[in-house]
């Protein structure tokens, strides 16, 4: 009996709500009341999506980063690889910038072997007897002179350098015409000019060329300046330190000097 008269009330009040309208403040209410548990319900659901999105992103953040990373380290690479491009242009702009004299020619070549021996100052360059080269064959790079030509391959050859302790050439002082011979002392960066009396004009700074009177080098070249002076009371010669002209540490492209009278 309870049951039926539920029932018939819940058709009553459904009439009513529809033909009469007399519900819709009294559901105002009891939406107003249930919205506070309705926002506790779906809360966890809510959070989760939050806290999908931020998984989300982070990964896609992560993703991003790695890209970034990895294309930096691409374009670094590139950049190392277009810096050395940069540097070996204006090495060769330098070499052809070289103006040999009309009755000589050059023969661009490069270093692909260093002695590893620090008191023997010896280089092997990819040309050889099949291009021209000959023993004797001076080398220089921009700056000056490097070596000369000891050994040749049919396409190799070993270059002897200005410093090495076994090596010598004459030179002459630009500034003061006074000749004397470059020895090499075992130091990358340090030559010694020979037998120079104490009386001989001759002053820090000075440049020294090769003054051309041994046969092999051309006259002109830059061989050194002279960088220090030790006068010792005692001794009948001074000590001159002399730095050279080429960068023997750092050059990789040279030229080998060959005149029109040496050519067969």
């Amino acid at each position: 009996m309870r049951t039926w008269c539920l029932v018939a009330l819940s058709v009553a009040l459904m009439i009513a709500d529809h033909r009469y309208h007399k519900l819709a403040l009294l559901r105002d209410y009891l939406s107003l009341i249930a919205y506070p548990v309705h926002w506790v319900i779906d809360a966890p659901t809510r959070l989760m999506a939050v806290g999908q999105k931020y998984v989300d992103t982070a990964q896609d953040l992560q993703a991003e980063n790695e890209r970034l990373k990895h294309e930096q380290l691409l374009q670094n690479a590139r950049l190392q690889k277009l810096l050395a491009l940069e540097a070996e242009n204006a090495r060769l702009r330098a070499l052809l910038q070289s103006s040999p004299a009309l009755n000589e020619t050059l023969l661009m070549a490069e270093i692909i072997q260093a002695n590893t021996d620090p008191f023997v100052h010896r280089v092997v360059v990819n040309k050889g007897a099949e291009h021209g080269v000959t023993v004797g064959q001076p080398v220089i790079d921009a700056n000056g002179v490097v070596g000369e030509v000891i050994e040749v391959h049919p396409w190799v050859s070993r270059v002897i350098l200005l410093t090495d302790v076994s090596y010598g050439i004459p030179v002459e002082n630009v500034r003061s015409g006074v000749r004397g011979i470059i020895a090499g002392t075992g130091a990358m960066k340090s030559l010694q000019l020979q037998h120079v009396a104490n009386t001989v004009d001759l002053a820090v700074g000075d440049a020294l060329v090769t003054s051309g009177l041994d046969g092999r080098y051309p006259p002109g070249y830059p061989v050194g300046t002279v960088s220090r002076i030790d006068y010792d009371p005692g001794e009948s010669f001074a000590r001159v330190q002399v730095t050279p002209s080429a960068q023997l540490d750092r050059t990789r492209l040279v030229l080998l000097v060959q005149r029109q009278k040496d050519k067969p």
